[in-house]
């Protein structure tokens, strides 16, 4: 019997992948009107930048100036050319507070309160800032539903974090719990790896960062949250690969 469902917030319950890609999107056409390639900057953006600006700052929001600007001095440094500090500035800006309050999506928290009703359920969430990522999940009612104490959050989403996280709730057998999430990289694949049960809640559109190959085949697939939710709760009747 699963004792234990852990619930992704990004992209899960709220869409956020859109608001970071459209905020790429608007600095690959600043840097295009400018003499760039966008599909150069693009793979400098993804290849170079921003893995190594996750690395510096984290999960979140708060990367996105500074990979942008790095991304047009890049760019430069790569042509021979003296960087503009104002066009750098409007580079920048584009990364500043274009996340807005969260969306959530249809239907995710009602059915989030429905399978809370049924089995020991938590939200399990990845970011740099933890108060920041605790304030967004606060914002789109989340914790109307469950208590803080049924939230955690962990800088990134690893093998051995899902492991701290089934520790904390309790959890000592990982086939006893499940993971629902929007992430190859970060939500399927640890759990996986570990032992636990894993069901991914198809994406928008697939990061690069998480555009990596499940570590097996053993998850199920649902476009929404809420039919995921159905599923646990035993209402979906038909399979699913």
């Amino acid at each position: 019997m699963r004792q234990l469902v852990l619930v992704d917030f990004d992209d899960t319950l709220v869409r956020t992948a859109p608001a970071f890609q459209q905020a790429r999107e608007a600095l690959f056409s600043l840097l295009e009107e400018h003499g760039f390639s966008r599909e150069v900057s693009r793979r400098v953006h993804h290849d170079e930048v921003d893995p190594a600006l996750l690395a510096e700052h984290g999960m979140g929001p708060f990367r996105m100036a500074p990979s942008f600007r790095e991304t047009y001095e890049r760019l430069c440094r790569q042509e021979g050319m003296d960087p503009d500090p104002d066009l750098a500035e409007r580079c920048a800006s584009l990364g500043r507070d274009f996340l807005g309050r969260p969306q959530v999506m249809d239907g995710s928290l009602e059915s989030l309160r429905l399978l809370s009703e049924a089995v020991a359920t938590v939200v399990f969430s990845q970011s740099a800032q933890v108060e920041y990522q605790l304030g967004r999940i606060r914002d789109a009612g989340v914790m109307e539903i469950l208590p803080v104490e049924r939230i955690r959050i962990t800088e990134r989403k690893t093998t051995e974090t899902f492991r701290e996280a089934l520790s904390h709730f309790g959890i000592g057998d990982p086939a006893r719990a499940t993971m629902v999430g929007n992430s190859l990289r970060s939500d399927i694949n640890p759990a996986l790896t570990v032992g636990a049960g894993a069901i991914l809640v198809e994406p928008y559109e697939m990061w690069e960062y998480d555009n990596v190959p499940p570590v097996s085949d053993a998850f199920l697939r649902f476009p929404t949250f809420r039919e995921a939710a159905e599923f646990l709760l035993g209402r979906d009747k038909t399979s699913h690969p």
